[in-house]
């Protein structure tokens, strides 16, 4: 009986090993939901895993060389089948293909298990979105098929849609090799009526500057973000959401050499419109010798920014002595085209009299709508010094009516009155008052001659030391330079709940407490990984501004109060580390030998 019931006991392991054999060579599934899609559409990859054990984490890793993951769900679900109990967990991955062309989804190892690869065709089929049409498209717009070198390009990205509660958008962020781009914030934001649908439309705008000829490659454009439609996951309360992406293929430009008019200029001014201004501080007719003027130069140029403008002021004018000031560069944006602007103003002191000229100011430039060289010129000043009146001759002759010999002949008469006279004279007698007013008048003609002399001939250097202190100060107490100071500005932007400052001053105090990369965008916040808990109040931030922006009731997703609680926690952490660390330098014991 014994003997029966061991032989019964293997019976049963041996079968259920055999089982669980085959149900090990079914474990893992894995499809997709279609295998050629159109640029722009996403691609829903499922991985079915059969007897799923609860807090298995699967590595995506290897899809982000070919494809963006967009986000990740999970099924679980049990049958019964004439007694026979199956369960399994689907995980579903929403991918979006960044390139064309066959592309693969490699081998995954999930629990041990190698799956097979699939193969997904990408074609191009023009401007698409992974809605309808009438839903969301983007729309790109140059002002221009063909610019010259380091002439200014209008780039114009539009996303029109009729969905209401988008968010957490994002666009492709526009980088582009030997170009200087500058975006003119804020984007804009209205309807328009198209076909009897109203569409809002979010528009952003660029100003590029190409830096070498050739053909300008501006690449795709994406839009990702999500969609609310209003339900409640039952579990936790969190709202259901679904991606959306839009997508437009780039555009090329070509970019044109300098015209060999203008090829060995020291200066390249390619614009539409180019002023000269000048401002004098006095009257010029009450000019005279000795006197300082201050020359003011102002010049304009439509499409260029202030700091591609060249000095334009003499250095040297006849009767003259010149001390210049550091110029003031400005910049901004008039009905979507940059305007830059330079200013120059001049000390001159005049040190001649008569007829003096200051030249005039000739400024060459290349007029991009006629495509011609031009020149603006600012006309010549002629200035009438007057002479200085009340001048002396430097020796004055005297008259004598009596004979010189005769004089010098006679012996001097000496009595007592001009002895008495003599004693006198020896003792001088100077009132207080006067004595006081002589040292005062003295110690002012010395200060009057240190300032012409040393203050004034050296007003330039003394200028520029005291410019490059004030720039040196202020750029250690800027955000961008002091963790302290950006954490401070942080500290108000979330105390007035202003959620473009606030976004701002996150990206300034992020870039000094991130180390592992550089922080300039929000977009960089939400992919780094040494602070995570940052990503959720990025995101947030962005769907909050992007819902105001649009007119939208505010999820009230976004809690300053919250977000300056982590902050303040970071920077503890932070302080707490480097402190160790200090401890550890300070107490660890030399290196046995000295490499």
């Amino acid at each position: 009986m014994r003997i029966t019931f061991i032989f019964l006991c293997l019976s049963l392991a041996l079968l259920s090993s055999i089982q669980a054999s085959t149900a090990q060579e079914q474990e893992v599934e894995i499809s997709l939901d279609r295998n050629e899609i159109s640029r722009g559409e996403t691609v829903t990859l499922t991985i079915r895993i059969h007897e799923q054990r609860q807090g298995m984490q699967i590595d995506l890793n290897a899809l982000t060389s070919q494809f963006d993951v967009l986000g990740t769900s999970t099924s679980s679900q049990i049958r019964s089948i004439n007694g026979e109990i199956e369960a399994w967990t689907d995980y579903i991955v929403t991918l979006f293909p960044l390139e064309e062309g066959k592309l693969i989804i490699p081998e995954l190892d999930i629990n041990g298990i190698k799956t097979a690869a699939i193969e997904v065709t990408v074609t191009n089929e023009g401007p698409r979105s992974n809605q309808s049409d009438e839903e969301i498209y983007l729309e790109i717009e140059t002002n221009k098929e063909s610019v010259y070198v380091q002439e200014q390009l209008l780039f114009t990205v539009r996303l029109y849609y009729t969905i209401n509660g988008i968010r957490n958008p994002l666009f492709t962020e526009l980088e582009l090799e030997d170009a200087v781009i500058q975006a003119i914030d804020p984007p804009n934001q209205y309807e328009k009526l198209i076909n009897g649908i109203r569409y809002g439309i979010y528009e952003k705008r660029f100003v590029i500057f190409p830096q070498r000829s050739g053909p300008l490659e501006i690449p795709d454009i994406l839009f990702r973000g999500e969609v609310s439609d209003g339900s409640r996951r039952p579990r936790y309360g969190n709202p259901n959401v679904r991606r959306i992406t839009a997508f437009i293929d780039g555009t090329t430009i070509d970019i044109m050499e300098r015209p060999a008019a203008v090829l060995s200029d020291d200066f390249w001014l390619p614009t539409s419109k180019l002023t000269l201004g000048e401002s004098w501080s006095i009257d010029l007719n009450k000019l005279q010798a000795g006197d300082s003027v201050v020359r003011t130069l102002t010049m304009t140029a439509d499409g260029l920014g202030g700091a591609v403008l060249p000095p334009f002021s003499p250095t040297e004018i006849e009767g003259f002595n010149l001390y210049p000031n550091p110029a003031k560069i400005e910049r901004s944006f008039v009905d979507g085209s940059i305007v830059g602007t330079r200013i120059e103003t001049t000390s001159m002191v005049v040190t001649a009299s008569g007829d003096l000229l200051v030249p005039e100011v000739s400024i060459p430039w290349w007029n991009i709508e006629t495509d011609q060289l031009e020149a603006t010129v600012l006309p010549a000043t002629r200035l009438v010094i007057p002479t200085i009146s009340g001048e002396t001759p430097a020796e004055q002759s005297v008259a004598s009516t009596e004979n010189l010999e005769e004089l010098l002949a006679q012996l001097p008469v000496v009595d007592q009155e001009m002895i008495d006279a003599q004693a006198e004279a020896e003792f001088i007698e100077i009132e207080a008052a006067w004595l006081r007013y002589t040292i005062t008048a003295a110690f002012i003609i010395v200060l009057l001659s240190i300032y012409k002399l040393v203050i004034v001939a050296n007003k330039s250097k003394i200028n520029s030391y005291l410019q490059s202190l004030k720039t040196q100060f202020a750029a250690k107490r800027s955000p961008e330079n002091n963790e302290r100071v950006a954490y401070k500005q942080l500290l108000r932007a979330c105390n007035n709940n202003e959620l473009t400052a606030i976004r701002h001053a996150l990206i300034i105090w992020c870039n000094h407490h991130i180390t592992s990369r550089p922080i300039v965008s929000m977009e960089d916040i939400l992919q780094q990984s040494e602070a995570p808990a940052l990503q959720q109040h990025a995101a947030a931030i962005q769907t909050a501004l992007f819902q105001n922006s649009n007119g939208q009731e505010s999820d009230n997703s976004f809690d300053a109060k919250q977000l300056l609680q982590l902050i303040a926690q970071l920077r503890k952490n932070k302080l707490r580390a480097q402190k160790k660390q200090q401890q550890e330098q300070q107490y660890s014991l030399p290196p046995l030998y000295k490499t």
